[in-house]
Protein backbone atom coordinates (compact mmCIF):
# COMPACT_ATOMS: atom_id res chain seq x y z
CA UNK A 1 0.00 0.00 0.00
CA UNK A 2 1.29 3.40 -0.90
CA UNK A 3 1.91 6.09 1.71
CA UNK A 4 -0.96 8.28 0.51
CA UNK A 5 -3.52 5.46 0.74
CA UNK A 6 -2.31 4.56 4.23
CA UNK A 7 -2.70 8.09 5.51
CA UNK A 8 -6.20 8.52 4.07
CA UNK A 9 -7.28 5.20 5.59
CA UNK A 10 -5.92 6.31 8.95
CA UNK A 11 -7.89 9.55 8.86
CA UNK A 12 -11.13 7.78 7.89
CA UNK A 13 -10.64 5.21 10.67
CA UNK A 14 -10.50 8.02 13.23
CA UNK A 15 -13.76 9.67 12.15
CA UNK A 16 -16.10 7.72 14.42
CA UNK A 17 -14.00 8.09 17.63
CA UNK A 18 -13.56 11.79 16.89
CA UNK A 19 -17.28 12.35 16.50
CA UNK A 20 -17.99 10.58 19.79
CA UNK A 21 -15.24 12.49 21.47
CA UNK A 22 -16.54 15.79 20.06
CA UNK A 23 -20.00 15.07 21.42
CA UNK A 24 -18.57 14.31 24.86
CA UNK A 25 -16.43 17.43 24.78
CA UNK A 26 -19.44 19.50 23.81
CA UNK A 27 -21.36 18.32 26.87
CA UNK A 28 -18.45 19.10 29.14
CA UNK A 29 -17.90 22.50 27.53
CA UNK A 30 -21.54 23.45 27.97
CA UNK A 31 -21.34 22.51 31.63
CA UNK A 32 -18.03 24.25 32.01
CA UNK A 33 -19.41 27.41 30.39
CA UNK A 34 -22.43 27.32 32.65
CA UNK A 35 -20.28 26.87 35.76
CA UNK A 36 -18.00 29.70 34.70
CA UNK A 37 -21.01 31.87 33.99
CA UNK A 38 -22.41 31.17 37.46
CA UNK A 39 -19.06 31.82 39.12
CA UNK A 40 -18.65 35.09 37.22
CA UNK A 41 -22.09 36.25 38.40
CA UNK A 42 -21.31 35.32 42.02
CA UNK A 43 -17.92 37.08 41.79
CA UNK A 44 -19.62 40.16 40.39
CA UNK A 45 -22.09 40.13 43.30
CA UNK A 46 -19.18 39.84 45.76
CA UNK A 47 -17.40 42.78 44.15
CA UNK A 48 -20.54 44.94 44.25
CA UNK A 49 -21.20 43.95 47.87
CA UNK A 50 -17.63 44.93 48.72
CA UNK A 51 -18.26 48.35 47.18
CA UNK A 52 -21.46 48.73 49.24
CA UNK A 53 -19.62 47.70 52.42
CA UNK A 54 -16.83 50.15 51.61
CA UNK A 55 -19.40 52.94 51.26
CA UNK A 56 -21.02 52.02 54.58
CA UNK A 57 -17.64 51.75 56.32
CA UNK A 58 -16.72 55.18 54.99
CA UNK A 59 -19.85 56.58 56.61
CA UNK A 60 -18.92 54.81 59.86
CA UNK A 61 -15.45 56.36 59.71
CA UNK A 62 -16.90 59.84 59.26
CA UNK A 63 -19.32 59.26 62.16
CA UNK A 64 -16.47 58.14 64.39
CA UNK A 65 -14.59 61.32 63.58
CA UNK A 66 -17.70 63.34 64.50
CA UNK A 67 -18.17 61.32 67.70
CA UNK A 68 -14.62 62.29 68.73
CA UNK A 69 -15.50 66.01 68.67
CA UNK A 70 -14.27 67.95 71.71
CA UNK A 71 -17.66 69.56 72.17
CA UNK A 72 -19.32 66.18 72.75
CA UNK A 73 -16.53 65.03 75.07
CA UNK A 74 -17.06 68.21 77.10
CA UNK A 75 -20.85 67.70 77.17
CA UNK A 76 -21.49 70.91 75.22
CA UNK A 77 -24.49 69.79 73.14
CA UNK A 78 -25.05 73.26 71.73
CA UNK A 79 -21.57 73.33 70.25
CA UNK A 80 -21.90 69.70 69.15
CA UNK A 81 -25.10 70.66 67.31
CA UNK A 82 -23.09 73.21 65.36
CA UNK A 83 -20.34 70.65 64.68
CA UNK A 84 -22.86 68.09 63.45
CA UNK A 85 -24.57 70.64 61.21
CA UNK A 86 -21.20 71.61 59.75
CA UNK A 87 -20.31 67.95 59.07
CA UNK A 88 -23.75 67.37 57.52
CA UNK A 89 -23.10 70.14 55.03
CA UNK A 90 -19.89 68.38 53.91
CA UNK A 91 -21.57 65.00 53.44
CA UNK A 92 -23.85 65.16 50.35
CA UNK A 93 -25.04 61.58 50.92
CA UNK A 94 -26.23 62.25 54.49
CA UNK A 95 -29.81 63.36 55.09
CA UNK A 96 -29.46 64.05 58.82
CA UNK A 97 -27.31 63.50 61.91
CA UNK A 98 -28.97 62.55 65.21
CA UNK A 99 -27.58 62.03 68.72
CA UNK A 100 -29.65 59.80 71.02
CA UNK A 101 -29.33 58.20 74.39
CA UNK A 102 -29.14 54.38 74.51
CA UNK A 103 -32.90 54.23 75.23
CA UNK A 104 -33.70 56.18 72.05
CA UNK A 105 -34.33 59.71 73.36
CA UNK A 106 -33.02 62.33 70.94
CA UNK A 107 -30.71 64.92 72.51
CA UNK A 108 -29.52 66.51 69.26
CA UNK A 109 -30.90 66.69 65.71
CA UNK A 110 -28.77 68.49 63.13
CA UNK A 111 -31.83 69.51 61.10
CA UNK A 112 -33.83 70.72 64.12
CA UNK A 113 -33.31 74.20 65.44
CA UNK A 114 -32.19 74.74 69.03
CA UNK A 115 -35.07 74.59 71.49
CA UNK A 116 -37.31 72.52 69.28
CA UNK A 117 -38.88 69.49 70.93
CA UNK A 118 -37.22 66.32 69.68
CA UNK A 119 -38.89 62.96 69.30
CA UNK A 120 -38.50 60.46 72.11
CA UNK A 121 -39.15 57.28 70.13
CA UNK A 122 -36.23 56.10 67.98
CA UNK A 123 -36.34 55.13 64.33
CA UNK A 124 -35.62 51.39 64.07
CA UNK A 125 -35.14 50.74 67.80
CA UNK A 126 -33.67 47.28 67.08
CA UNK A 127 -30.59 48.69 65.33
CA UNK A 128 -30.23 51.33 68.08
CA UNK A 129 -30.37 48.62 70.75
CA UNK A 130 -27.77 46.54 68.90
CA UNK A 131 -25.37 49.48 68.62
CA UNK A 132 -25.78 50.33 72.33
CA UNK A 133 -25.51 46.71 73.43
CA UNK A 134 -22.60 45.57 71.27
CA UNK A 135 -20.79 48.93 71.52
CA UNK A 136 -19.94 48.50 67.81
CA UNK A 137 -21.12 50.30 64.64
CA UNK A 138 -24.43 49.05 63.22
CA UNK A 139 -25.96 49.50 59.75
CA UNK A 140 -29.76 49.63 59.86
CA UNK A 141 -32.35 48.93 57.20
CA UNK A 142 -34.53 51.23 55.07
CA UNK A 143 -36.33 53.69 57.35
CA UNK A 144 -39.57 55.48 56.33
CA UNK A 145 -39.76 59.27 55.87
CA UNK A 146 -39.99 61.38 59.05
CA UNK A 147 -40.93 64.86 60.14
CA UNK A 148 -37.60 66.40 59.19
CA UNK A 149 -36.35 63.92 56.59
CA UNK A 150 -39.08 63.69 53.96
CA UNK A 151 -37.80 60.52 52.26
CA UNK A 152 -36.50 57.06 53.03
CA UNK A 153 -33.09 56.78 54.62
CA UNK A 154 -30.55 54.28 55.95
CA UNK A 155 -29.55 54.77 59.63
CA UNK A 156 -25.84 54.15 60.27
CA UNK A 157 -25.11 54.16 63.99
CA UNK A 158 -21.88 54.52 66.00
CA UNK A 159 -22.01 54.15 69.83
CA UNK A 160 -20.09 56.51 72.09
CA UNK A 161 -18.60 54.50 74.94
CA UNK A 162 -17.21 55.91 78.17
CA UNK A 163 -15.89 53.84 81.07
CA UNK A 164 -17.12 50.66 79.37
CA UNK A 165 -20.72 51.87 78.98
CA UNK A 166 -22.62 53.36 76.03
CA UNK A 167 -23.63 56.95 76.82
CA UNK A 168 -24.78 58.12 73.38
CA UNK A 169 -25.40 56.76 69.90
CA UNK A 170 -24.67 59.07 66.96
CA UNK A 171 -26.64 58.23 63.81
CA UNK A 172 -26.27 59.37 60.22
CA UNK A 173 -29.28 58.98 57.93
CA UNK A 174 -27.74 57.97 54.57
CA UNK A 175 -29.53 58.72 51.31
CA UNK A 176 -30.31 55.45 49.41
CA UNK A 177 -29.54 57.34 46.20
CA UNK A 178 -25.83 56.69 46.77
CA UNK A 179 -26.46 52.95 46.42
CA UNK A 180 -28.66 53.53 43.40
CA UNK A 181 -25.73 55.28 41.76
CA UNK A 182 -23.47 52.36 42.65
CA UNK A 183 -25.80 49.83 41.11
CA UNK A 184 -26.29 51.95 37.98
CA UNK A 185 -22.50 52.30 37.56
CA UNK A 186 -22.35 48.58 36.73
CA UNK A 187 -23.90 49.42 33.32
CA UNK A 188 -25.73 46.13 33.07
CA UNK A 189 -26.78 44.83 29.64
CA UNK A 190 -30.36 45.33 28.63
CA UNK A 191 -32.68 42.82 30.25
CA UNK A 192 -30.42 42.10 33.22
CA UNK A 193 -31.69 42.84 36.73
CA UNK A 194 -29.71 43.78 39.84
CA UNK A 195 -31.06 44.74 43.23
CA UNK A 196 -29.67 45.67 46.66
CA UNK A 197 -31.88 44.35 49.47
CA UNK A 198 -31.63 45.24 53.18
CA UNK A 199 -31.96 42.91 56.15
CA UNK A 200 -35.76 43.24 56.16
CA UNK A 201 -36.00 41.99 52.56
CA UNK A 202 -36.91 45.30 50.92
CA UNK A 203 -35.13 47.08 48.09
CA UNK A 204 -32.53 49.74 48.86
CA UNK A 205 -31.70 50.20 45.16
CA UNK A 206 -32.54 48.36 41.96
CA UNK A 207 -32.08 48.30 38.18
CA UNK A 208 -34.69 48.43 36.65
CA UNK A 209 -35.87 50.78 39.37
CA UNK A 210 -38.42 49.75 42.01
CA UNK A 211 -39.80 51.88 44.85
CA UNK A 212 -37.41 52.06 47.80
CA UNK A 213 -38.77 49.86 50.57
CA UNK A 214 -40.77 47.56 48.26
CA UNK A 215 -40.25 43.85 48.97
CA UNK A 216 -38.04 41.54 46.92
CA UNK A 217 -39.41 38.37 45.35
CA UNK A 218 -40.24 35.44 47.59
CA UNK A 219 -37.85 32.94 45.89
CA UNK A 220 -35.00 35.40 46.33
CA UNK A 221 -35.73 35.96 50.02
CA UNK A 222 -35.98 32.23 50.67
CA UNK A 223 -32.57 31.62 49.09
CA UNK A 224 -30.92 34.55 50.89
CA UNK A 225 -32.17 33.32 54.28
CA UNK A 226 -30.81 29.82 53.54
CA UNK A 227 -27.25 30.65 52.37
CA UNK A 228 -24.74 33.49 52.30
CA UNK A 229 -24.29 33.17 48.52
CA UNK A 230 -25.58 30.98 45.71
CA UNK A 231 -27.34 30.62 42.38
CA UNK A 232 -30.86 29.58 41.42
CA UNK A 233 -33.42 29.77 38.64
CA UNK A 234 -36.62 31.61 39.44
CA UNK A 235 -38.85 34.60 38.61
CA UNK A 236 -38.19 38.22 39.45
CA UNK A 237 -40.84 40.48 41.03
CA UNK A 238 -42.01 41.21 37.46
CA UNK A 239 -42.37 37.47 36.80
CA UNK A 240 -39.42 37.19 34.36
CA UNK A 241 -37.77 33.73 34.23
CA UNK A 242 -34.12 34.33 35.19
CA UNK A 243 -30.98 32.73 36.54
CA UNK A 244 -30.08 34.68 39.67
CA UNK A 245 -26.82 34.83 41.66
CA UNK A 246 -26.83 36.39 45.12
CA UNK A 247 -24.38 37.29 47.88
CA UNK A 248 -25.01 38.40 51.48
CA UNK A 249 -22.76 40.87 53.33
CA UNK A 250 -21.50 39.72 56.69
CA UNK A 251 -20.93 43.37 57.64
CA UNK A 252 -24.39 44.86 57.06
CA UNK A 253 -26.63 41.83 56.58
CA UNK A 254 -27.73 43.25 53.22
CA UNK A 255 -27.71 41.19 50.03
CA UNK A 256 -27.34 41.80 46.33
CA UNK A 257 -28.85 39.80 43.48
CA UNK A 258 -27.90 39.69 39.81
CA UNK A 259 -30.53 38.11 37.51
CA UNK A 260 -30.02 37.24 33.84
CA UNK A 261 -32.91 36.15 31.61
CA UNK A 262 -32.96 32.38 31.11
CA UNK A 263 -33.01 32.73 27.33
CA UNK A 264 -29.70 34.60 27.44
CA UNK A 265 -28.03 31.87 29.51
CA UNK A 266 -29.43 28.97 27.53
CA UNK A 267 -28.77 30.72 24.22
CA UNK A 268 -25.03 30.57 24.89
CA UNK A 269 -25.14 26.80 25.38
CA UNK A 270 -27.06 26.38 22.12
CA UNK A 271 -24.50 28.43 20.24
CA UNK A 272 -21.71 26.37 21.78
CA UNK A 273 -23.29 23.13 20.48
CA UNK A 274 -23.57 24.51 16.96
CA UNK A 275 -20.04 25.84 17.00
CA UNK A 276 -18.74 22.48 18.16
CA UNK A 277 -20.59 20.65 15.39
CA UNK A 278 -19.22 23.01 12.77
CA UNK A 279 -15.75 22.71 14.27
CA UNK A 280 -15.81 18.90 14.10
CA UNK A 281 -16.80 18.95 10.44
CA UNK A 282 -14.15 21.51 9.61
CA UNK A 283 -11.52 19.57 11.53
CA UNK A 284 -12.26 16.35 9.60
CA UNK A 285 -12.03 18.14 6.27
CA UNK A 286 -8.72 19.74 7.21
CA UNK A 287 -7.36 16.40 8.51
CA UNK A 288 -8.06 14.63 5.24
CA UNK A 289 -6.43 17.47 3.30
CA UNK A 290 -3.35 17.40 5.54
CA UNK A 291 -3.07 13.61 5.09
CA UNK A 292 -2.93 14.02 1.34
CA UNK A 293 -0.48 16.89 1.64
CA UNK A 294 1.84 15.03 4.03
CA UNK A 295 2.07 12.07 1.69
CA UNK A 296 3.87 14.26 -0.82
CA UNK A 297 5.97 16.04 1.82
CA UNK A 298 7.57 13.07 3.56
CA UNK A 299 9.48 11.62 0.62
CA UNK A 300 11.48 14.82 0.02
CA UNK A 301 12.95 15.13 3.54
CA UNK A 302 13.88 11.44 3.58
CA UNK A 303 15.89 11.89 0.38
CA UNK A 304 17.58 15.00 1.83
CA UNK A 305 18.66 13.07 4.92
CA UNK A 306 20.05 10.26 2.82
CA UNK A 307 22.10 12.64 0.66
CA UNK A 308 23.54 14.49 3.70
CA UNK A 309 24.69 11.39 5.56
CA UNK A 310 27.93 10.79 3.56
CA UNK A 311 29.21 14.29 4.46
CA UNK A 312 29.18 13.61 8.21
CA UNK A 313 32.75 12.31 8.16
CA UNK A 314 34.04 15.73 7.10
CA UNK A 315 32.59 17.41 10.21
CA UNK A 316 30.96 20.17 8.16
CA UNK A 317 27.66 18.54 7.19
CA UNK A 318 24.56 20.64 7.70
CA UNK A 319 21.35 18.59 7.79
CA UNK A 320 18.05 20.44 7.46
CA UNK A 321 14.53 19.36 6.58
CA UNK A 322 11.34 21.28 6.00
CA UNK A 323 8.83 18.85 7.49
CA UNK A 324 6.38 18.61 10.37
CA UNK A 325 6.91 14.86 10.90
CA UNK A 326 8.40 14.54 14.36
CA UNK A 327 10.42 11.39 13.65
CA UNK A 328 12.03 12.97 10.60
CA UNK A 329 12.83 16.10 12.58
CA UNK A 330 14.45 14.02 15.32
CA UNK A 331 16.52 12.11 12.78
CA UNK A 332 17.62 15.36 11.14
CA UNK A 333 18.55 16.84 14.54
CA UNK A 334 20.50 13.69 15.43
CA UNK A 335 22.49 13.80 12.19
CA UNK A 336 23.05 17.53 12.57
CA UNK A 337 24.17 17.00 16.17
CA UNK A 338 26.64 14.33 15.05
CA UNK A 339 28.07 16.73 12.48
CA UNK A 340 28.46 19.46 15.11
CA UNK A 341 30.03 17.01 17.55
CA UNK A 342 32.71 16.07 15.02
CA UNK A 343 33.48 19.71 14.36
CA UNK A 344 33.48 20.61 18.07
CA UNK A 345 35.81 17.71 18.84
CA UNK A 346 38.30 19.10 16.38
CA UNK A 347 37.93 22.62 17.79
CA UNK A 348 38.41 21.25 21.32
CA UNK A 349 41.66 19.59 20.31
CA UNK A 350 42.84 22.90 18.88
CA UNK A 351 41.90 24.76 22.08
CA UNK A 352 43.65 22.18 24.25
CA UNK A 353 46.78 22.47 22.14
CA UNK A 354 46.67 26.28 22.43
CA UNK A 355 46.16 26.02 26.20
CA UNK A 356 49.20 23.73 26.53
CA UNK A 357 51.27 26.13 24.46
CA UNK A 358 50.10 29.06 26.59
CA UNK A 359 50.96 27.22 29.81
CA UNK A 360 54.38 26.27 28.45
CA UNK A 361 54.98 29.87 27.37
CA UNK A 362 53.98 31.13 30.84
CA UNK A 363 56.35 28.66 32.45
CA UNK A 364 59.17 29.75 30.15
CA UNK A 365 58.49 33.40 30.97
CA UNK A 366 58.50 32.54 34.67
CA UNK A 367 61.83 30.73 34.38
CA UNK A 368 63.27 33.63 32.43
CA UNK A 369 62.09 36.08 35.09
CA UNK A 370 63.44 33.85 37.85
CA UNK A 371 66.79 33.68 36.10
CA UNK A 372 66.81 37.45 35.84
CA UNK A 373 65.93 37.83 39.54
CA UNK A 374 68.74 35.43 40.53
CA UNK A 375 71.32 36.87 38.12
CA UNK A 376 71.14 40.40 39.55
CA UNK A 377 72.02 39.46 43.16
CA UNK A 378 74.61 36.94 41.91
CA UNK A 379 76.27 39.67 39.87
CA UNK A 380 76.36 41.96 42.90
CA UNK A 381 77.79 39.16 45.09
CA UNK A 382 80.40 38.34 42.41
CA UNK A 383 81.49 41.98 42.24
CA UNK A 384 81.74 42.21 46.02
CA UNK A 385 83.70 38.95 46.16
CA UNK A 386 86.08 40.27 43.51
CA UNK A 387 86.73 43.39 45.58
CA UNK A 388 87.42 41.27 48.66
CA UNK A 389 89.75 39.02 46.69
CA UNK A 390 91.68 41.84 45.05
CA UNK A 391 92.92 43.18 48.39
CA UNK A 392 94.18 46.65 49.03
CA UNK A 393 90.75 48.03 49.85
CA UNK A 394 90.04 50.28 52.77
CA UNK A 395 87.78 49.42 55.64
CA UNK A 396 84.80 51.39 54.27
CA UNK A 397 84.89 49.50 50.96
CA UNK A 398 85.25 46.25 52.89
CA UNK A 399 82.15 47.06 54.95
CA UNK A 400 80.23 48.03 51.82
CA UNK A 401 81.14 44.76 50.07
CA UNK A 402 80.09 42.76 53.11
CA UNK A 403 76.75 44.53 53.24
CA UNK A 404 76.18 43.93 49.52
CA UNK A 405 76.89 40.22 49.95
CA UNK A 406 74.62 40.02 53.00
CA UNK A 407 71.77 41.97 51.37
CA UNK A 408 71.86 40.07 48.08
CA UNK A 409 72.15 36.75 49.90
CA UNK A 410 69.03 37.58 51.91
CA UNK A 411 67.26 38.52 48.68
CA UNK A 412 68.20 35.21 47.04
CA UNK A 413 67.20 33.32 50.17
CA UNK A 414 63.79 35.00 50.10
CA UNK A 415 63.30 33.98 46.46
CA UNK A 416 64.28 30.40 47.14
CA UNK A 417 62.15 30.28 50.32
CA UNK A 418 59.13 31.50 48.36
CA UNK A 419 59.56 28.78 45.77
CA UNK A 420 60.10 26.05 48.37
CA UNK A 421 57.20 27.33 50.45
CA UNK A 422 54.84 27.42 47.47
CA UNK A 423 55.98 23.96 46.38
CA UNK A 424 55.29 22.54 49.83
CA UNK A 425 51.85 24.14 49.98
CA UNK A 426 50.93 22.96 46.49
CA UNK A 427 52.03 19.37 47.31
CA UNK A 428 50.05 19.38 50.55
CA UNK A 429 53.12 19.03 52.75
CA UNK A 430 52.63 22.31 54.64
CA UNK A 431 51.21 22.00 58.15
CA UNK A 432 49.36 24.62 60.15
CA UNK A 433 50.16 25.33 63.80
CA UNK A 434 46.79 26.81 64.76
CA UNK A 435 46.25 29.14 67.69
CA UNK A 436 43.64 31.69 68.68
CA UNK A 437 45.00 35.13 67.88
CA UNK A 438 43.82 38.71 67.37
CA UNK A 439 44.17 39.61 63.69
CA UNK A 440 44.12 43.34 64.44
CA UNK A 441 47.10 43.03 66.81
CA UNK A 442 49.06 40.87 64.34
CA UNK A 443 48.44 43.22 61.40
CA UNK A 444 49.22 46.32 63.49
CA UNK A 445 52.60 44.88 64.48
CA UNK A 446 53.42 43.94 60.89
CA UNK A 447 52.49 47.37 59.55
CA UNK A 448 54.66 49.05 62.18
CA UNK A 449 57.53 46.77 61.17
CA UNK A 450 56.99 47.66 57.50
CA UNK A 451 56.89 51.42 58.01
CA UNK A 452 60.60 51.82 57.25
CA UNK A 453 60.03 50.21 53.82
CA UNK A 454 56.85 52.21 53.28
CA UNK A 455 58.29 55.55 54.40
CA UNK A 456 57.77 57.02 50.93
CA UNK A 457 54.04 56.13 51.00
CA UNK A 458 51.05 57.47 52.86
CA UNK A 459 50.31 54.43 55.08
CA UNK A 460 46.85 54.35 56.68
CA UNK A 461 45.90 51.70 59.24
CA UNK A 462 42.48 51.15 60.81
CA UNK A 463 41.70 48.04 62.84
CA UNK A 464 39.20 46.55 65.22
CA UNK A 465 39.82 43.40 67.32
CA UNK A 466 38.74 40.18 65.64
CA UNK A 467 39.93 36.69 66.57
CA UNK A 468 40.67 33.66 64.39
CA UNK A 469 42.18 30.18 64.69
CA UNK A 470 45.25 30.48 62.46
CA UNK A 471 48.93 29.73 62.05
CA UNK A 472 50.61 32.94 63.20
CA UNK A 473 53.63 32.56 60.92
CA UNK A 474 51.50 31.77 57.87
CA UNK A 475 49.12 34.63 58.54
CA UNK A 476 52.08 37.02 58.91
CA UNK A 477 53.32 35.65 55.58
CA UNK A 478 49.96 36.48 53.95
CA UNK A 479 49.91 40.06 55.24
CA UNK A 480 53.60 40.62 54.45
CA UNK A 481 53.15 39.41 50.87
CA UNK A 482 50.18 41.73 50.39
CA UNK A 483 52.13 44.68 51.84
CA UNK A 484 55.13 43.80 49.69
CA UNK A 485 52.89 43.62 46.63
CA UNK A 486 51.40 47.05 47.43
CA UNK A 487 54.83 48.58 48.09
CA UNK A 488 56.25 47.34 44.78
CA UNK A 489 53.45 48.62 42.58
CA UNK A 490 52.51 51.88 44.31
CA UNK A 491 54.43 55.06 43.36
CA UNK A 492 55.92 57.23 46.08
CA UNK A 493 53.61 59.62 47.96
CA UNK A 494 50.61 57.48 47.04
CA UNK A 495 48.40 55.94 49.74
CA UNK A 496 48.43 52.36 51.00
CA UNK A 497 45.60 51.57 53.40
CA UNK A 498 45.18 48.51 55.61
CA UNK A 499 41.85 47.76 57.30
CA UNK A 500 41.04 44.96 59.75
CA UNK A 501 37.64 44.17 61.25
CA UNK A 502 34.76 41.74 61.59
CA UNK A 503 32.02 41.32 59.01
CA UNK A 504 29.20 38.80 59.27
CA UNK A 505 31.07 36.13 61.23
CA UNK A 506 34.34 36.55 59.30
CA UNK A 507 37.61 38.33 59.94
CA UNK A 508 38.29 40.75 57.09
CA UNK A 509 41.75 42.06 56.07
CA UNK A 510 41.82 44.65 53.27
CA UNK A 511 45.04 45.97 51.69
CA UNK A 512 44.29 48.75 49.19
CA UNK A 513 46.72 50.88 47.22
CA UNK A 514 46.71 53.73 44.72
CA UNK A 515 49.14 51.97 42.40
CA UNK A 516 49.14 51.04 38.75
CA UNK A 517 46.08 48.79 39.00
CA UNK A 518 45.25 45.47 37.34
CA UNK A 519 43.77 44.91 33.91
CA UNK A 520 40.28 43.31 34.01
CA UNK A 521 41.51 40.33 31.96
CA UNK A 522 44.15 39.53 34.63
CA UNK A 523 41.91 39.73 37.74
CA UNK A 524 40.78 36.09 37.58
CA UNK A 525 44.33 34.72 37.17
CA UNK A 526 46.25 37.16 39.38
CA UNK A 527 46.74 34.41 42.02
CA UNK A 528 47.80 31.71 39.53
CA UNK A 529 51.36 30.40 39.48
CA UNK A 530 53.26 31.26 36.30
CA UNK A 531 50.35 33.49 35.12
CA UNK A 532 51.57 37.04 34.45
CA UNK A 533 49.77 39.97 32.84
CA UNK A 534 51.43 42.89 31.12
CA UNK A 535 54.39 44.09 33.21
CA UNK A 536 53.87 41.39 35.79
CA UNK A 537 50.17 41.04 36.43
CA UNK A 538 49.40 44.37 34.84
CA UNK A 539 51.74 46.05 37.33
CA UNK A 540 55.44 46.97 37.48
CA UNK A 541 57.96 45.99 40.10
CA UNK A 542 60.38 43.34 41.24
CA UNK A 543 59.95 39.79 42.49
CA UNK A 544 59.12 36.54 40.76
CA UNK A 545 55.37 36.84 41.15
CA UNK A 546 54.70 33.88 43.48
CA UNK A 547 53.80 35.95 46.54
CA UNK A 548 50.11 36.23 45.62
CA UNK A 549 49.98 32.52 44.76
CA UNK A 550 51.27 31.79 48.29
CA UNK A 551 48.66 34.16 49.72
CA UNK A 552 45.81 32.35 47.97
CA UNK A 553 46.91 28.87 49.00
CA UNK A 554 47.61 29.81 52.63
CA UNK A 555 44.24 31.56 52.98
CA UNK A 556 42.43 28.57 51.48
CA UNK A 557 44.29 26.24 53.92
CA UNK A 558 42.68 28.30 56.71
CA UNK A 559 39.22 27.89 55.14
CA UNK A 560 39.11 31.49 53.91
CA UNK A 561 39.01 33.37 50.62
CA UNK A 562 41.01 36.13 48.98
CA UNK A 563 39.73 38.40 46.19
CA UNK A 564 41.51 40.95 44.01
CA UNK A 565 39.61 44.00 42.74
CA UNK A 566 40.64 46.87 40.46
CA UNK A 567 38.90 49.34 38.18
CA UNK A 568 41.72 48.90 35.64
CA UNK A 569 45.23 50.20 34.92
CA UNK A 570 46.03 53.35 36.87
CA UNK A 571 43.14 52.86 39.33
CA UNK A 572 44.92 51.01 42.13
CA UNK A 573 44.00 47.60 43.52
CA UNK A 574 42.30 46.14 46.56
CA UNK A 575 42.98 42.69 48.03
CA UNK A 576 40.42 41.36 50.52
CA UNK A 577 41.13 38.36 52.76
CA UNK A 578 38.28 36.73 54.69
CA UNK A 579 38.84 34.12 57.42
CA UNK A 580 36.34 32.38 59.72
CA UNK A 581 36.13 34.39 62.94
CA UNK A 582 35.97 32.86 66.45
CA UNK A 583 34.97 34.21 69.84
CA UNK A 584 37.51 36.23 71.74
CA UNK A 585 39.09 34.52 74.81
CA UNK A 586 38.20 35.57 78.36
CA UNK A 587 39.83 38.56 79.98
CA UNK A 588 42.61 36.58 81.73
CA UNK A 589 43.63 34.75 78.58
CA UNK A 590 43.49 37.94 76.57
CA UNK A 591 45.68 39.69 79.09
CA UNK A 592 48.13 36.78 79.09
Amino acid sequence: MRLRSSLVTLVVATVVPLVLFAALVTVFLVRYERDNFIQAMVDRDRAFMSAVDAELKGNVTSLRALAAARSLAAGDLRMFHEDAAAVLRTQPDWLNVVLTTPDGHQVMNALASRGRTLRTTPVQPDSLARAAGTRAPVVGNVAPPGALVKREGIPVRVPIVRDGATVYVVTAIVDPAVFQRLIESQQLPSGWVSGLVDGNGVFVARVPTRPIGSPASRPYLERVRAASEGFYRGPTVEGIDTFTAFAVSAYSGWSVGLAIPAQVVLGGATRAVWLMAIGVALFLAIAIGIALWLAGRIAGPIEALASAAPALGTGVARVGTHTTVKELQQLAWALDGASHAIRERGELLVRERDALRSADRAKQEFLAMLSHELRNPLAAIANAAYLLKSGGIDREMLTTAQRVIERQTQHMKKLVDELIDLSGIAMGKAKLDLERLDVADLVSRLVEGWRHRLRDHDVRLSSAPVWVNADRRRLEQVVSNLLDNAAKYTPARKAISVRVGAEGGTARIVVEDEGVGIAPADLERVFDLFAQGDQGLSRSGGGIGVGLAVVKRVVEMHGGTVVAESAGPGSGARFTVKLPAVEAPDAERAAA
